[in-house]
């Protein structure tokens, strides 16, 4: 699988923590990801999104 530039900074942001998506961001960007088992999220009763990366996105980052 061959991911984009976006796709593998938003991985390597992750590595860090989870991250919070603020009410703007645009959950496309990161759908295909979610999608394929490389980044879990979750809605906060804030609203916000939360994202994490999974053990398949650290391999992918490999």
């Amino acid at each position: 699988m061959e991911l984009t530039d976006l796709e593998r900074d938003f991985l390597k942001a992750l590595l860090d923590g989870p991250w919070l998506s603020p009410a703007t961001f645009d959950h496309e960007i990161v759908a295909r990801i979610v999608e394929l088992g490389l980044v879990e999220s979750g809605p906060l009763q804030s609203g916000e999104i939360e994202y994490r990366i999974t053990e398949a996105g650290r391999a992918a980052l490999r």
